[in-house]
């Protein structure tokens, strides 16, 4: 599968094909999911722990990660739009999900207590963290100086294009 690359001398590589891969299967899960356990909390417990059903959960903690769930999913539609814009999303995709291994994960672990309805989220975060960990362009979202032209990049034109349009406009 070949996906979109630019290449900077300044940020580095920057795989806009996994960006825009990313959203979209996030836009997905976090809509239907997110939105499942806020419409029909009963069955999506059956459907989120796959091929365990979840126990019953508090209604408030698990109402508030459904909602956060479906927010997300639906700011990465838009970032199939404009693809740098949103990255914070998979940012805090990542740092949430290595807190929930740090603090959840492996503390009932080493205790021998993880449940095993549990382990389609383990697989589910481990899988989202190194598709977040790929898709990142880490110079390019941690730099001081972005050039706007990359953040401006919308569906239909490549970034390569909106960059040398810039350039040419800054050389004339």
């Amino acid at each position: 599968m070949k996906f979109e690359t630019l290449c900077t001398e300044e940020y580095g590589e920057i795989r806009m094909g996994w960006i825009r891969l990313l959203y979209g299967a996030t836009a997905f899960l976090g809509i239907t999911v997110g939105s499942t356990m806020l419409i029909a909390p009963d069955f999506s417990r059956k459907v989120v722990g796959i091929p365990f059903s979840l126990p019953v959960q508090d209604p408030i903690t698990y109402g508030a990660l459904g909602g956060i769930w479906t927010t997300v999913g639906i700011l990465c539609a838009f970032g199939l739009r404009a693809p740098l814009k949103f990255l914070p999303l998979f940012t805090l995709q990542l740092v949430y999900k290595s807190f929930w291994f740090g603090f959840v994960f492996f503390p009932l672990i080493i205790q021998g207590q993880f449940p095993n309805h549990g382990w389609a989220s383990a697989v589910g975060n481990l899988t989202w963290m190194l598709l977040d960990i790929k898709a990142i362009p880490w110079k390019y979202l941690v730099s001081r100086d972005k050039p706007l032209a990359l953040a401006m990049a919308v569906e239909g034109e490549s970034v390569k294009e909106v960059v040398d349009a810039s350039q040419r406009k800054i050389a004339a």
